[in-house]
């Protein structure tokens, strides 16, 4: 499970990330990441280097959303 700094969740994109991993989760389910990995390669595929990018970071919100139990080391409050 990726770990997020808080300058990755905080920042200018942040709330947006997180605002889409869970429309993704809400609308594909478990296949969330698979359909955010299938738009990030879409990017590549087409030169959107940046916007893969911000997909790849969907990704690791939805992987964070869908985990069953924090990740090793990972504070719970």
């Amino acid at each position: 499970m990726p770990y997020f700094k808080t300058s990755e969740v905080a920042g200018p994109l942040g709330v947006d990330i997180w605002q889409m991993a869970f429309l993704m989760e809400q609308r594909y389910g478990a296949d969330a990441m698979l359909e955010s990995v299938a738009l990030a390669e879409h990017l590549l595929e087409d030169g959107d280097c940046q916007a893969a990018a911000m997909w790849h970071r969907i990704r690791d919100a939805i992987e964070w959303l869908q985990a069953k139990a924090p990740a090793k080391g990972e504070a719970v409050h």
